[in-house]
């Protein structure tokens, strides 16, 4: 058998289904109808059992969600047998949403900074605890005193205990890195962990800034870290495929099952949800808040400025975009837009994305509209939640994603049975 079928195909159509499945779509057509040959070869159809880690990258945003694949509706399975493949023509790039078809139940859903000391505390609640934030007016919290510093009612954060210059060495890192995997992550029973992919440059710098180093450290820790389970394999018993850079087996998480420990890149993820955005790169631009600590005021000032330039207005709408989509995603009516394609599940996730919704409409209205009536208590951790939308929303959006992409391969092979054939030389 041959792949002379999709070789007749234009380069256009190549490149799409390329798109559709999370693969680079550079190359001549014998480059991209191959890409499409490995990628079907190694695929592992995703189980109505996966439990999908996905991680946003960050020390002091280090987001992350599980999700589970959820039933599909009986109008989707229909359209779903008749044509596995969504159409990728984006004639119409103003419904990103209609690129995204595969529902899912939400379990967990945080937000850490890796920068405070990791305890049971930020393990446990949606948000970490912290005490209100100075200069509020608000008169209730100046009358009373503190007698509990919840999630819903928390804006400043503890200070770190180790200082800036020894938080960030390879030791230090290291053993948080170890903790986070061991008593945050792994409990969360994964067979599937998205690792977000890190830049090396950040806002196209000639030089590497330190916190970047910092944060691709991270990254290569969490890939070391998972990857240490195969040298726990006499006791669990468990087989952990790395997807990048290795083959053999190694052990996973407690409970039995395969663990797939993949990197996802930012800028594919974008590339799919809006295909005709033209946004900046992520990876480019990088994120305020890790470069901010390292930042002279000459710089920031000049950041704030290139901020209302073209490639960074259009970055920051893209994030703007991005949470406009999840939060439609996660509202409970299902209008056939969309609505109701993502589903909390569990008291934390259901916590968690009140205050994700709140939070969407207080910055849609703006702070004036959404100033709190007389006598009624300001909800702190919404305000605190607007802060950290853009990397809750990327961390469940790359898992939703990704999800897709294997529907999408699992349709193509079906379409395109000669993708499993062996090629006549």
């Amino acid at each position: 058998m041959t792949l002379l079928p999709l070789l007749k195909e234009n380069s256009r159509t190549l490149k799409s289904l390329c798109a559709s499945c999370g693969l680079p779509k550079t190359g001549a057509k014998s480059v991209l109808v191959s890409r499409l040959r490995e990628a079907a070869q190694q695929f592992q159809p995703i189980p109505p059992s996966a439990r999908i880690l996905s991680i946003d990258l960050g020390l002091k945003n280090f987001a992350f969600s599980l999700l589970t694949p959820a039933p599909l509706p009986k109008t989707t399975k229909s359209k779903t047998k008749q044509k596995p493949l969504p159409s990728l023509s984006f004639a119409d790039p103003a419904k990103p949403s209609a690129l995204l078809t595969s529902p899912v139940h939400l379990h967990a859903w945080h937000r850490l900074d890796l920068t405070l000391p990791l305890d049971a505390a930020q393990s446990s609640s949606p948000l970490p605890p912290t005490p209100p934030a100075r200069n509020r007016k608000s008169k209730k919290a100046e009358a009373e005193p503190e007698e509990d510093s919840t999630p819903t009612k928390s804006k400043r954060k503890p200070e770190p205990s180790t200082s800036t210059s020894t938080a960030f060495t390879p030791t230090t890192l290291a053993s948080t890195t170890a903790t986070l995997v061991q008593t945050v992550l792994l409990p969360l029973r994964p067979t599937h962990i998205l690792i977000e992919r890190q830049r090396f440059r950040t806002g196209g710098a000639s030089a590497v800034l330190e916190w970047t180093v910092r944060v691709n450290q991270l990254e290569a820790m969490l890939h070391a870290a998972f990857a240490m389970a195969h040298f726990q394999a006499h006791s669990t018993e468990i087989e952990i495929d790395m997807a990048e850079g290795g083959k053999g087996k190694r052990n996973g998480v407690d409970g039995g099952g395969k663990v797939v420990v993949e990197s996802v890149t930012p800028k594919v993820v974008a590339g799919y949800l809006f295909p005709s955005a033209g946004a900046k790169d992520e990876d480019e631009l990088g994120d305020e808040e890790d470069t901010e600590e390292e930042e002279s005021a000459a710089d920031k000032k000049k950041r704030k400025k290139k901020a209302t330039s073209g490639a960074a207005a259009a970055y920051k709408l893209l994030k703007k975009e991005k949470v406009n989509m999840l939060s439609e995603f996660l509202a409970t009516e299902n209008d056939g837009g969309g609505a109701g394609l993502v589903k909390a599940d569990g008291k934390q996730a259901e916590e968690v994305v009140g205050l994700f919704l709140e939070a969407v409409e207080r910055k849609r209205v703006g702070k004036r509209r959404a100033k709190r009536k007389e006598g009624e208590e300001e909800n702190y951790a919404v305000e605190d939640m607007v802060s950290k939308m853009d990397d809750l929303s990327d961390s469940v959006l790359q898992g939703m994603v990704w999800l897709q992409w294997q529907r999408n391969l699992e349709g193509l092979i079906q379409e395109r049975p000669e993708l499993l054939e062996p090629v006549e030389e």
